[in-house]
């Protein structure tokens, strides 16, 4: 990874690229974090292997030392900011520091494309790592991995007046037909409808779960005179989630990459210009969560629920990404390509940008035994991308579907 090191932009660059994404970053050493203030910091260095946080060390005034380790959540949330970093400059592992001040934010101080533990222990779970993903690596060249889907989907209520009606009042928190939350003004509220179906191996069948599921949830609300949207930002200031789960393979950096390719980028296409406003905070490329069962739940898409065949295309192509990684293009390994997909929706020179990128990765993708397998759900996705269409995240999503009462 040395020869990486050498290829990485000046810092000034490293800073925008870092914002661009979502990362508080100040790359002169001595310089003050963005909002002017480094008081009562704490320095931290991380050391990242295939976007895994290996080892999270405390930087004191003098030699690097770990009397006070940070608490779980706060590891979870430096190991995810130094992962994003290395991520984002093209990396898959290497060395950060960075500062977390008293009110728990996390600014991107340095970073280096070798990954340099400084004690015996970081050096021990960075081999650990490293053996660990070669097995990996070696398993599946051995035997094709197969991935099984699951999802959770968003949509949210409307009333006549378009106002967000709480999901609570008809779906649960944590069950199939669901609520989420989000704090607003420090206040938890549960304006967010969630479908959670049971996972499968077939992107059809896990479409027939989600239809059957919002089949349900019309029943339960009855003749509410309410309209359901998703998308990306249906609704000003709600940004929706189309996270996809996956077991039976595991969180890679050439998995991610193909996913970024094959699901974010042809989406970033289809949605229509006002959803560029939900990133950076959400949709930033490459977000992912490790589950405790080996899989991942891959957060990038926004709620793709707005139709069954953009559901079905979305799937489908998860599905492929997952299981032959590298048979995608990876267009978005060009900066200007990545700048592009975080543009203003309007950009127009984005979109060309964006529309010769999704040529390349269909091409990939045509290439592949899962689109013989897959192509009838794809093909109508790729046609809309190729007709100029964009989703319509006004239309009750119930009709699309046809599972009104």
């Amino acid at each position: 990874m040395r020869e990486e090191a050498a290829r990485l932009p000046a810092a000034a660059d490293i800073a925008r690229i870092l914002a661009r994404e979502g990362l508080r970053a100040q790359m002169e050493p001595d310089a003050p974090a963005p909002d002017g203030s480094r008081r009562d910091a704490r320095t931290f260095s991380v050391t990242v292997w295939d976007l895994e946080a290996v080892d999270i060390a405390r930087c004191g005034a003098g030699p690097l030392f770990r009397p006070a380790p940070p608490d779980a959540a706060l590891a979870r949330r430096i190991g995810r900011a130094a992962a994003r970093a290395l991520y984002a400059l093209g990396l898959d592992g290497g060395q950060v520091r960075l500062d977390v001040d008293a009110g728990g934010r996390v600014t991107v101080r340095a970073l280096s494309a070798t990954p340099e533990p400084a004690a015996a222990d970081g050096e021990r779970r960075l081999a650990d790592a490293i053996r660990r993903q070669a097995r990996l690596r070696e398993e599946e060249r051995r035997r094709p991995p197969a991935a099984v889907l699951g999802a959770d989907p968003e949509f949210v209520l409307l009333s006549p007046e378009g106002r967000i009606v709480p999901a609570s009042r008809y779906f649960p928190p944590g069950a199939a037909i669901g609520s989420d939350s989000l704090v607003v003004s420090g206040v938890r509220r549960w304006p967010l409808a969630e479908l959670r179906p049971a996972p499968a191996a077939e992107p059809a069948v896990l479409a027939g779960e989600l239809r059957r599921l919002l089949a349900e949830a019309a029943r339960r609300a009855g003749d509410e005179p309410l309209t359901w949207r998703a998308g990306a930002l249906p609704v000003p200031g709600l940004p929706l989630g189309g996270h996809i789960h996956f077991s039976g393979v595991a969180p890679t950096p050439v998995r991610l990459r193909a996913l970024d390719n094959a699901v974010a980028l042809p989406l970033r296409l289809l949605e229509p210009p006002g959803a560029s406003r939900r990133r950076p905070r959400y949709g930033v490329l490459g977000d992912f969560r490790r589950k405790a069962h080996g899989g991942f739940e891959y957060r990038t898409p926004p709620s793709w629920l707005v139709s069954p065949a953009l559901a079905c295309g979305v799937l489908a192509l998860a599905k492929i990404a997952a299981e032959t990684p590298e048979r995608i293009a990876r267009p978005l390994d060009d900066e200007r390509v990545r700048a592009a997909f975080y543009a203003d929706g309007e950009d127009e020179g984005a979109r060309h940008a964006l529309a010769g990128a999704v040529r390349e990765v269909m091409r990939s993708v045509r290439q592949t035994e899962g689109y013989a397998k897959y192509g009838r759900l794809i093909a109508p996705l790729f046609r809309a991308i190729e007709s100029g269409k964009t989703w319509n995240d006004a239309v009750d999503l119930r009709d699309r579907w046809r599972v009104r009462g």
